[in-house]
């Protein structure tokens, strides 16, 4: 793995890019046994167009040495967000051209009692990797208590409003469509909101 942070604590947590096939593997088994367990998807794997294309950067989180997280950046046009729900573009997100936005997304930790600060570790990571390659913001969608979560923290993610969910059938379908107080939300960021408030965090 090539390091990018390395979390400050009583714990070794890395995180950084899969580097060898077999840290890849690990990484696409890792998504693929949580998403199964949550009834997510029921495929041997959870590999959509955007892994089969090779449009994804991935991040992977190790807590002494052991695989507990993942997340991936979507780098595309149009994004998964905006395939999915029908909504107005956030005026923040239509100063940022095309091809300076990415999308958040299988962001997973299964650290028991840190996954918090793995999903985190996760996120200033791809904030990092966007202030090196020039993104800008973009969009992820989230279920409702992590987005909750993160506005306790004060993290600057916005929720899209007012939005509908398209009639897509497909693999995520069973993760999208979901009862209301569970449901699934869109949201956008803004690159140099997150990286201010990462640094905060360090203080």
């Amino acid at each position: 793995m090539k390091e990018i942070i390395k979390a400050v604590g009583p714990v070794s947590l890395k995180v950084g890019y899969p580097e060898t096939k077999e840290e890849l593997d690990a990484m696409f088994r890792l998504r693929a046994e949580v998403y199964r367990k949550e009834g997510y998807v029921t495929a041997e794997n959870d590999k959509d167009e955007y892994d089969l294309d090779n449009k994804c950067v991935y991040f992977i989180a190790k807590l002494n040495d052991k695989l507990v997280g993942t997340g991936r950046l979507v780098i595309d046009d149009p994004l998964p967000t905006e395939l999915y729900f029908d909504f107005k573009e956030p005026e923040e997100i239509a100063h940022i051209p095309r091809n300076k936005r990415g999308e958040i997304s299988r962001l997973i930790g299964v650290a028991k009692g840190l996954n918090h600060l793995v999903s985190l570790s996760l996120i200033e990571a791809i904030i990092e990797w966007a202030k090196e390659n020039d993104f800008l913001g973009g969009y992820a969608f989230m279920q409702r208590y992590i987005v909750q979560f993160l506005n306790e923290m004060t993290f600057p993610i916005h929720i899209i409003e007012p939005y509908t969910l398209k009639n897509i059938e497909g693999p995520f379908y069973a993760y999208l469509d979901r009862s209301e107080g569970s449901e699934v939300l869109p949201i956008y960021y803004i690159r140099d909101e997150a990286a201010e408030f990462m640094e905060k965090m360090k203080l």
